[in-house]
């Protein structure tokens, strides 16, 4: 077999001579000394247009963090809520009686057991939402809920103590 190198020899494409490589020339600009552009001075209102959007975009990110960090709150607060409305529920399986409160200018209803309706009435239970759910919880149980989130929406008479003090 012969070579590559050969097989063009007879073909007459190749020279029997072999080829030179050319001598590079260095060229004028090295890696090391590259041209840069002479950098632009920025007039006065160039800086002051890029620091006001500097500091546009640094107040972006801090009220972004403030919302996420009020939002992680809510969070931890409804978590807390949901896990002592969960633990602390005296929703009565023989609820038969209509308990009826008012709800910003609706009327709404849920059923009680007797006893209930009367605790109820007295202010040492109240009512607590979750989940769309009406909830029968403890007075102490809405108390905590309240020092956790006093804008969550608890209905519950007012005591009969202190009805009887105010008189």
């Amino acid at each position: 077999m012969s070579s590559l190198r050969d097989q063009l020899l007879k073909a007459g494409l190749s020279e029997s001579k072999p080829v030179q490589k050319q001598p590079t020339q260095p060229t004028s600009l090295s890696p090391n000394k590259t041209k840069t552009a002479p950098k632009k001075q920025l007039s006065e209102l160039e800086r002051f247009y890029r620091q006001r959007a500097r500091e546009e975009k640094q107040e972006r990110q801090r009220l972004k963090k403030a919302r996420a960090e009020a939002n992680r709150l809510k969070k931890e607060r409804n978590i807390q809520i949901s896990k002592l409305i969960n633990e602390n529920t005296l929703n009565a399986d023989e609820a038969n009686e209509r308990y009826n409160f008012v709800m910003g200018k609706t009327v709404k209803y849920t059923y009680v057991s007797e006893e209930q309706l009367e605790q109820l009435a007295k202010g040492s239970l109240a009512l607590a939402f979750l989940k769309g759910q009406c909830r029968v919880i403890s007075h102490q149980t809405a108390q905590q809920i309240r020092a956790i989130d006093d804008k969550r929406m608890i209905v519950q008479q007012a005591p009969e103590e202190k009805l009887k003090d105010s008189h």
